[in-house]
């Protein structure tokens, strides 16, 4: 039997910002920061990471002395949260303001260096989590699903994917856009410049030409004696791998009856080599209790660890369960230190929970100023000075 949720916070209404940022300010290159200047400049190498929480943060945090470097303020309201960050470290890309905003905020000062109110007119323009950025850095990806705000009624449009310049400043507008496929929630970007669209399966987009494939087939896979997969993605994970990776779930059948009392019910993983854009899937493990995300350990592909209200490690070759423990309260979003040294926890309240992966022993915890995280998706990255 499935476990449901156990003290989770998150999916409630967004909070209006405490301190909303004029534009006015930001067309000025107002620094957004709110630690001192020196404080504001104080750089670090090795691992970093990136996360957003109520009413409208994002930090910058030293994962090896386990501290908030620097946190910014951002204009708007929360929400989701979804945080990239570009191949030099340098800037994170913000998806907020109830899912409409991108901000791209210099990691070392907070200053605002890129702006997009994907919302024009009577266009409103909502992207779950579908924001990405090239390897090269110099394109900014969003996933676009717009409606028509009309007098008398909505008009849904279709859904697109839209390339901006990453030099385009603070009102930046999209220098071309591509039809999409729809219920497209999370993206990556490959070596080769390819685009992953995460939906009802993963598609590749050409971002010059729009031409689109699918990649790897989830909800329209025929597989022999097993259900149609479902599949929550919205936390992009799998930087620190060099992939894209997300979780299903499925049915196996005993035989063609599909008698669901005798089904074995299962666990996988869909993921894409962001560097050979080789795709696989494969179940890792029984499915016991709901988990929300996971992801392999760097350098150990074949431990693969879940979580929501447990954290629970697998063994990918013989998708049998290692270890799992109970967690103090639910955690959304799962990631690792680039060396696979160290596992770490976010999503829901305020508190980054670190715990080795070789024991799932907790060791400490992170606190955010602000809020909880809800949704948002906790980045890392390594910087070398």
């Amino acid at each position: 039997m499935l476990r449901g949720f156990r003290n989770g916070a998150g999916f409630g209404r967004t909070t209006r910002a405490l301190l909303v940022m004029s534009m006015a300010l930001l067309a000025a290159g107002c620094d957004t920061g709110t630690q001192s200047d020196a404080s504001r400049q104080e750089s670090t190498a090795g691992d970093l990471m990136v996360v957003m929480n109520r009413p409208n943060n994002l930090h910058v945090i030293d994962l090896g002395e386990r501290r908030v470097l620097r946190t910014c303020e951002l204009p708007g309201d929360f929400g989701p949260g979804t945080v990239v960050v570009a191949p030099d470290g340098k800037t994170a890309y913000a998806l907020t303001n109830r899912f409409e905003n991108v901000y791209g905020v210099a990691i070392d000062s907070c200053e605002i260096v890129f702006s997009a109110r994907q919302s024009h007119g009577q266009e409103r323009v909502k992207s779950f989590a579908g924001i990405a950025v090239s390897k090269d850095g110099r394109e900014l990806y969003t996933h676009q699903s717009p409606t028509r705000l009309l007098t008398d009624r909505y008009e849904v449009q279709g859904a697109r994917l839209a390339v901006y310049d990453t030099t385009g400043g603070l009102d930046s507008l999209p220098v071309r856009t591509h039809p999409a496929p729809r219920q497209v929630t999370i993206m990556a970007t490959g070596e080769d410049g390819t685009v992953y669209l995460g939906g009802r399966d993963i598609f590749a987009m050409n971002p010059a030409s729009g031409d689109v494939h699918v990649a790897l087939p989830s909800q329209s896979a025929d597989i022999a004696l097993e259900s149609q997969r479902d599949v929550l993605s919205i936390w992009p994970l799998g930087s620190v791998n060099n992939e894209m990776v997300r979780m299903y779930s499925a049915a196996r059948f005993q035989d063609e009856s599909q008698d669901m009392e005798t089904a074995d019910w299962v666990w996988g993983y869909e993921r894409i080599d962001l560097g050979t854009g080789v795709a696989e899937d494969r179940v890792f493990g029984p499915l016991e209790v709901v988990l929300f995300s996971g992801m392999a350990r760097p350098g150990r592909p074949q431990e693969f660890f879940g979580v929501l209200t447990q954290l629970k490690k697998f063994d990918v070759a013989t998708a049998q369960e290692l270890g799992s423990v109970d967690l103090e309260h639910s955690y959304y979003c799962i990631n690792f230190a680039s060396d696979g040294s160290e596992l770490y926890l976010a999503g829901t309240f305020n508190d980054i929970a670190i715990y080795d992966p070789d024991t799932l022993e907790k060791l400490g915890n992170i606190q955010l100023p602000g809020g909880d995280m809800s949704l948002a998706t906790a980045q890392v990255f390594r910087r070398v000075l």
